[in-house]
This record gives structure tokens, C-alpha cells and sequence, in this order.
């Protein structure tokens, strides 16, 4: 692991990008105190309070094409779950890109990928909310600190998840990729549970049944499968 750490930065994925197009190696990592503008999933924005969460950025390179990159994705998401697992024991992905802890969101991520001489660099930005405690304005937001009653050294929160990251990753490296769907399902949010969605804005119930190749989430509802990409529908909870 090659760790940058700065106190503040604009985006750990814009800064890393840049040195993934240079010369910059798998494992390098990029930590902010502080992101400014923080990204997030689809053009969103991550915002964080400075100092009290863990916003990062790490770069791999594989032989993974475009298609195989659900597994990649699910991959992250499998191996976070699997971090957060000693904080809380009840903790899930909610597609497609946050991390639920005890049914609130604890983590964010957003990937981005560029390809070059047959080589997938893959820009992997995770936020942790750690230690803040105030999320009026985020209702189904909450943090590590809040859940466990508990403050945490957030340098040593990064370098576990990237250790953990690197002992997971003979898993991406052996393109297991059954093992992976399977595990992100067991830990997909809701799966094979009635829940409540907003479809076309009005109220439906359904029930997730996979995610499948494409990326996109599948729903069952009334007795029929639907298959719905990023904010073409949204889960109530």
C-alpha cells in the first residue's frame, strides 16, 4: 500500500485519477481529512464534516472488461460489508452503492474506470461516516460513532480496510464470480422481503430478487419481474 494523505482536497477520486494516468501503481491510496467536493454516485454530491469521517481513495488494475465489472463492484461492496461486520453484526448493501449499518447509511462508494493498453484502472472512493454525530438534516444517515457509542482513530480504520481489501482480493484476482453474486446477494438490502418503493411517484410494494448482469436491480411486482436501473425507482425504508 502507497498511502498520500492530505488535509484537505477537492475529490480523493479527481486527484487519483489523474495518477492513474500517469504512472501510479494498484494499492495507491489517497486520503483527505477534508473533501471539498466530495462525489458521489451518479453526479451526486458527498458531503463530509471535516476531520470526523474517512474519505478515501484507492486504485486497482486488472484484466476485468466493462462487462466484468458488476463483479468488481460487488466484489467492494462484499468485502466492506465484511469490514463492518465488527462493528455491528446486522449490515448490508443497498443497492447500488451504499453500505446499511443497523438499518441506517454508513458508507458511500463510487467507482470509475478507464481503460488503457488492455489494462482496467479502476478508481474505488469510499466514504465512512466515523465519528460524526449530528445528522439532522440525513434522517436515514447515521455513523460508526453513533451506533457503537464509541470514538475511532480513522487513520486505523483505513488501513485495516485496505489490508482486509488486499487479503480479499485473491477472490477478484481468481475471477470467482458465482462466489461473489452470491455473497453480494445474501447481502443485498430487503432481498426477498416486502418493501415499499416509489415508482412513477406513486407508492408500490415489491420484493428485490437479484441484481443481475446488466447492473440493474430486480423487483418483483404483482407476481411480475421487473429489472430497473439507478433512479428509475426508489426504495422506502
Amino acid at each position: 500500500m502507497n498511502l498520500i494523505s492530505f488535509d484537505s482536497l477537492p475529490s480523493t477520486n479527481e486527484f487519483l485519477m489523474e495518477l492513474s494516468k500517469k504512472d501510479a501503481n494498484s494499492w495507491t491510496v489517497i486520503h483527505a481529512k477534508n473533501q471539498t467536493k466530495g462525489k458521489g454516485y451518479a453526479g451526486n454530491e458527498w458531503k463530509v464534516v471535516d476531520g470526523e469521517n474517512l474519505t478515501f481513495s484507492f486504485l486497482l488494475k486488472t484484466d476485468y472488461t466493462f462487462q466484468q465489472l458488476i463483479y468488481f463492484n460487488e466484489w467492494i461492496s462484499n468485502t466492506i460489508c465484511l469490514f463492518l461486520k465488527q462493528f455491528h453484526p446486522k449490515n448490508n448493501v443497498k443497492w447500488p452503492n451504499d453500505i446499511i449499518l443497523n438499518d441506517k447509511k454508513v458508507c458511500g462508494i463510487l467507482i470509475e474506470n478507464h481503460r488503457s493498453n488492455q489494462i482496467m484502472h479502476s478508481i474505488i472512493g469510499i466514504g465512512i461516516n466515523v465519528n460524526q454525530t449530528d445528522f439532522n438534516h440525513l434522517p436515514k444517515a447515521s455513523s460508526l460513532k453513533n451506533i457503537t457509542d464509541t470514538q475511532y482513530d480513522i487513520e486505523a480504520i483505513l488501513t485495516d480496510l485496505v489490508e482486509l481489501f488486499q487479503k480479499e482480493y485473491h477472490i477478484l484476482e481468481q475471477k470467482k464470480f458465482d462466489l461473489i453474486h452470491e455473497t453480494y446477494l445474501n447481502n443485498l438490502f430487503r432481498k426477498d422481503k416486502i418493501s415499499q418503493f416509489k415508482l412513477d411517484g406513486v407508492e408500490v410494494a415489491g420484493i428485490i430478487r437479484d441484481v443481475n448482469e446488466a447492473g440493474n436491480l430486480v423487483i418483483e411486482i404483482d407476481h411480475q419481474a421487473r429489472e430497473f436501473k439507478h433512479k428509475e425507482i426508489e426504495l422506502l425504508f
